[in-house]
């Protein structure tokens, strides 16, 4: 690990220094970065690699935050970052903790891992007796922090992750995965096929009835209608975050946790961007709020919010409350059950992305194509649509789950401009009396 060698007892020495008031929140944030991308062949042969190291400073106090962000490791930057926090004279002098961290050691396995990628998805979407051109990019992901404190020193935390996009004639395609193995493969390829054969189907008349949500689909819905609308900074902007607590917010067939600890191997956590550890955390429990996701300055704001769940995109960006690792809890419906359920419904596969306005509670989940279901079968195609919907309403119409649930990325999060990968492992779903729109039908 990157940060095994550095000095986390003088660093947490320096940082008791401006930690004047028992109530002040002081750490320093310690980050390395490297991604590797292997991008598509018009652009040349090679495997590029960015790396970037740097740390960040903060203090909390009384309702205000100061940080300060350096893209070095070294005692002078970190001294001079601390007298800027610390809203200090120039000439005031604290400590200069030493640094000794190892370089950027190469990974020479990079190269031959994301080469073979582009040759194995043409095998893939080959399999599926369809070829089309496309413009394949396919990179590793790999971050390692440490979060010192001036009593706490969390344990070092690494992820490592992979993203695949496709540009294509037709459109593009992006998803994120833990690993790249064939199951990986084949589930991109898949989902590039049926993009293919969608991209001239025509979106549907407005629709209200039944839908089947697949696991993909699922994941964007959990994290957008259930973890953005329970993080604490959300909920204040409707008034106080644990007044939540209690409120019956969907169906009571639904269960929805946050567990960072049990999220996919190379993407697991025991403490967040905050040094905090991690819970296995109930957002819903037979469809009440139970704990809204918070982070340790909000935690301070109430007894009944609990630390745990605060990232950070960046070091140069402060930590906020964000879901890591969503799990819906499975039920007794097998997939058939499930398709019998939605006759004349539609079938939704895949989503490209989701929206939830915090103040209207308005949620819209876009979808590239969707599925007609006809006598308890997947029937014909149709184009670009929208599954619109108020939370509140929404996730009371949920009428069966699935036995089975999957591993699925949800994607990239930029909420206030923090890009950060999200996960979340899901069954799929029957929603009744949902509302579906051709999409840039009318809001």
């Amino acid at each position: 690990m990157p940060f095994s060698a550095l000095d986390t007892a003088a660093v947490a020495r320096t940082l008791s220094q401006i930690a004047e008031q028992p109530e002040d929140v002081v750490d320093a944030f310690f980050e390395r970065r490297e991604e590797a991308e292997l991008p598509p062949e018009d652009e040349g042969p090679g495997l590029r690699v960015r790396r970037e190291e740097g740390f960040a400073i903060r203090l909390s106090r009384e309702g205000r935050t100061w940080l300060a962000a350096r893209d070095v490791v070294d005692a002078r930057p970190f001294a001079e970052a601390l007298r800027q926090v610390a809203r200090a004279l120039p000439s005031a002098t604290y400590p200069e903790p030493a640094f000794r961290l190892p370089p950027f050691e190469p990974d020479p396995r990079a190269a031959a891992e994301l080469a073979a990628v582009p040759d194995a998805l043409t095998r893939a979407i080959r399999s599926h007796h369809v070829g089309f051109p496309a413009r394949i990019t396919v990179r590793r992901h790999r971050r390692w922090i440490q979060v010192v404190g001036p009593r706490l020193v969390a344990g070092q935390e690494s992820e490592t992750f992979y993203s695949l996009q496709a540009e294509t004639t037709w459109g593009g395609h992006g998803a994120l995965y833990p690993k790249l193995d064939a199951a990986a493969i084949e589930g991109f390829a898949s989902s590039l096929v049926h993009l293919f054969r969608a991209r001239q189907a025509s979106s549907p008349e407005p629709f209200r009835g039944s839908a089947v949500l697949a696991p993909a689909v699922v994941a964007v819905l959990l994290h957008e209608a259930v973890a953005h609308a329970l993080e604490a900074d959300v909920l204040a902007q409707g008034g106080n975050p644990e007044a939540a607590v209690g409120v019956a917010m969907a169906s009571p067939s639904l269960d929805v946790l946050d567990d960072p600890a049990a999220a996919p191997p190379g993407v697991r956590r025991a403490t967040d961007d905050e040094g905090s550890a991690v819970s296995r955390r109930w957002l819903l429990r037979g469809g009440i709020v139970e704990q809204p996701l918070a982070d340790l300055l909000w935690a301070r704001t109430s007894p009944v919010l609990v630390p745990g769940a605060g990232r950070r995109g960046n070091r140069h960006l402060p930590p906020g409350p964000r879901s890591s690792h969503l799990e819906l809890l499975p039920g007794e419906a097998t997939e058939d059950d499930l398709l019998a359920g939605a006759e004349g419904g539609l079938y939704l596969q895949e989503a490209s992305r989701g929206a939830l306005d915090p103040l209207s509670g308005e949620f819209r989940l876009h979808l590239p194509y969707a599925r007609r279901i006809r006598r308890g079968g997947l029937g014909d195609t149709v184009g670009p649509c929208v599954l619109r919907g108020r939370v509140a309403d929404l996730l009371t119409r949920v009428a069966a789950i699935g036995q089975e649930r999957q591993a699925a990325g949800a994607g990239w999060c930029a909420k206030g401009g923090q890009k950060m990968p999200v996960w979340a492992t899901a069954p799929t779903l029957l929603l009744d009396g949902v509302e579906v729109l051709p999409d840039g039908g009318p809001a």
